[in-house]
């Protein structure tokens, strides 16, 4: 590139990426992907990802908050209605809400555009699609 940093890079929640980020690309901004963080929120709050309710505020905060303080309100209306504050995976996730949130990226523009959310959700679809017995004319026509 040029001697150049890229201007963002998206990971998961990996704590020694992040780490070698900071070093390596000390200029980058690092955010990480709200697909990483769904996946995730799906496995720590089993049973209370499927409540309406909480999947709706959880996805505000995650996707639709644009200002911090409509962020930090949906965030403790979710933690209080669901009871959730002594929860430790959601206090490590809102300690780095600075990586994943827009409110706190107001001034960045990254046109929705999130690469590896992409290739992790264009290769869910196709393991979905290659646990079927498929001729590769017909996996092209379902993906396309």
């Amino acid at each position: 590139m040029g001697g150049q940093q890229p201007k963002s890079i998206f990971t998961n929640q990996d704590h020694a990426m992040a780490n070698s980020i900071k070093v390596v690309f000390s200029k980058s901004r690092h955010r990480l992907c709200s697909w990483h963080i769904g996946k995730n929120v799906q496995q720590n709050l089993l049973g209370l990802y499927g409540n309406p309710n909480f999947h709706q505020r959880f996805n505000k905060c995650l996707n639709e908050c644009l200002t911090e303080m409509e962020f930090e309100s949906t965030w403790n209306n979710m933690i209080e209605k669901h009871n959730l504050k002594d929860h430790a995976w959601l206090k490590r996730l809102y300690k780095i809400r600075e990586k994943w949130c827009p409110a706190f990226n107001i001034d960045f523009y990254f046109a929705k555009m999130e690469p590896t959310q992409q290739s992790e959700s264009t290769n869910s679809v196709f393991h979905q699609i290659m646990k079927t017995s498929m001729t590769l004319i017909q996996v092209i026509e379902f993906y396309e």
